[in-house]
């Protein structure tokens, strides 16, 4: 272990390595969205997010209202109006860039991801040098924060040939936020996240270190770290509460060490805990006093997988850092093993806790479990290995760590409808924005409402899992809706105060096959007929 420093030196040639990397893997993320960009032909139309198309609308509908000039959230996706809440405020952000910029707001989208993910490969590479100072375990540590996943790729098709669901429940497959490269496929504020993450940690570590004696301060990372950990609070609060855990432990160790109470370690975690406080008490009390968000919480459950399907998510790089876990447990090191040991243990904690959203706490794992990875490879894998072979061994077991993206790339590349709507439908959308008023809820199927909060503004029945107030029973009603299995067609569109229903190819799919149930579009009014024919729009009488 090296000697503890306060100043991380990073070369220039260092920099431009990583840069190259970082570029090369945010060009691969950026793959299927290329691929998939002309993928529709003329009869459909790409959305313009290639994971979790319903989570991607929803972001796009958070920066439209950015882009009407609000900061305040409303959940579009649901029927019943509401107030708005300051919940995700980077995606209203961007809507704001995106009007003065006058960017669409897909485009303005991918930018940010781009951005963010660039951003996330230069704090990964920082934090590795903060702690190493020799360059081949900041290099190893990097590779192994940033692309590498666990043995989904070789379970996933184990678990789908008996019936099992590996593509849903092997993290390195669902679990984006544990993992650098992936979550640069997915949207702008986990990637945001685990650069913030990465950066505290690396002023926290410096600031822990045996030996350290400076105080927070403007000029020694402490104004930082508290701008770190307000960022937290809002892009993804769940991370900072673990890695907050892990340092008020490691204080709470170092006060049984000492056999006294560390002032200057107090004041290093109230920097980290403080500036969080007041957003922690806004959420707990929008989600206590706020029946729309409460229902939104409730219905918002990120269950974690077992410890085993967890194990196996994790794969070779959990094998290789065994080493450095059982050295971090005996010696207890308070320069970087303590933190990291801790908090790992922390997110595992409150991953299992009885909480809605378990699997939350997991965000940014990869950074202690490659940390114990890289010290393994140092101090106990490579002492048994000749010189000659160390990099024959290293260089193919990487790539083999990697597979799993595959997997997600090309799942990423799968023509689907939601993620795909046919094209007549996009006109149809520019028809509502034009003639809707404030206030308007439209009645379509699942795919095509979750699209509509964003590209025309209004509200929907049914649109999102979470985001829709009663998920379960509306999505069943809209499908009976659209079936003919409603004895009253009319009851649907009063209670959700309908204005306009919309009738088009993905809709007809709900109609049952042969059915002679009623159409309970017969007797509405139509006011708009796509060109070919196979789409309409009805209103519903005040």
């Amino acid at each position: 272990m090296q000697a503890p420093r306060d100043i991380v030196h990073i070369t220039s040639q260092e920099w431009r390595w990583v840069l190259i990397l970082a570029i090369g893997f945010t060009a691969l993320a950026f793959l299927p969205l290329l691929m998939m960009s002309g993928a529709g032909g003329d009869a459909w139309h790409f959305m313009g997010v290639i994971m979790n198309y319903q989570d991607g609308a929803t972001y796009f509908a958070k920066m439209a209202q950015g882009q009407e000039g609000n900061w305040l959230i409303y959940f579009r996706h649901t029927a019943e109006p509401h107030g708005g809440v300051f919940i995700q405020v980077v995606y209203p952000a961007l809507g704001h860039l995106a009007r003065i910029l006058d960017l669409p707001l897909e485009s303005m989208f991918h930018i940010a991801r781009l951005v963010s993910a660039m951003l996330m490969y230069m704090a990964l590479y920082y934090l590795g040098a903060t702690i190493w100072t020799r360059l081949r375990t900041r290099r190893m540590f990097f590779l192994l924060v940033a692309i590498c996943s666990g043995l989904g790729w070789f379970f996933s098709p184990l678990l789908e040939a008996l019936g099992q669901p590996g593509m849903t429940s092997l993290p390195d497959l669902f679990i984006p936020e544990i993992y650098p490269f992936y979550s640069s496929l997915v949207n702008v504020h986990f990637p945001l996240a685990i650069a913030s993450l990465a950066l505290l940690a690396s002023i926290m570590i410096v600031a822990f270190r045996p030996g350290a004696t400076h105080e927070p301060g403007i000029s020694n990372g402490g104004f930082m770290a508290a701008l770190l950990s307000l960022a937290l609070a809002l892009l993804y609060p769940q991370a900072l509460a673990s890695l907050g855990a892990a340092l008020a432990l490691s204080t709470l160790a170092h006060w049984l060490g000492q056999r006294r109470l560390i002032w200057r370690d107090l004041r290093w975690v109230s920097i980290v805990a403080l500036p969080a406080l007041p957003l922690a008490t806004y959420y707990a009390a929008i989600v206590t006093y706020n029946p729309i968000v409460a229902e939104w919480n409730r219905q918002n459950v990120t269950s974690p997988p077992s410890i085993l399907v967890l194990a196996l998510g994790l794969g070779l790089p959990l094998l290789i850092a065994i080493p450095g876990f059982i050295r971090a447990v005996r010696r207890f090191d308070a320069d970087g093993d303590r933190i990291m040991l801790l908090w790992l243990v922390a997110m595992l904690v409150l991953m299992y806790l009885p909480t809605s959203t378990g699997r939350r706490f997991a965000a940014g794992m990869m950074i202690p479990l490659a940390y114990f990875a890289a010290r393994a490879l140092e101090d106990f894998w490579f002492e048994r290995v000749s010189r000659r072979w160390r990099y024959r061994l290293i260089l193919p077991v990487i790539p083999l760590m990697t597979l799993s993206w595959l997997f997600v790339l090309l799942a990423g590349t799968q023509v689907r409808a939601g993620q795909f709507l046919p094209v007549n439908y996009i006109a149809a959308f520019e028809w509502l924005r034009e003639n809707q008023r404030d206030g308007d809820v439209i009645l379509a199927s699942e795919e095509v409402s979750a699209w509509i909060p964003g590209l025309v503004g209004s509200r929907v029945v049914y649109g999102h899992p979470f985001e829709t107030l009663n998920a379960l029973e509306k999505e069943q009603a809209v499908k009976d809706w659209y079936a003919g299995r409603l004895s009253d067609c009319g009851d649907l569109p009063r209670r959700n105060q309908v204005r306009y229903i919309i009738l088009g190819p993905l809709e007809t799919e709900l109609r049952e096959t042969g059915s002679d149930l009623p159409d309970c579009a017969a007797d509405l009014t139509e006011v708009y007929k796509s060109e070919t024919g196979d789409l309409r729009i009805y209103a519903v009488e005040d």
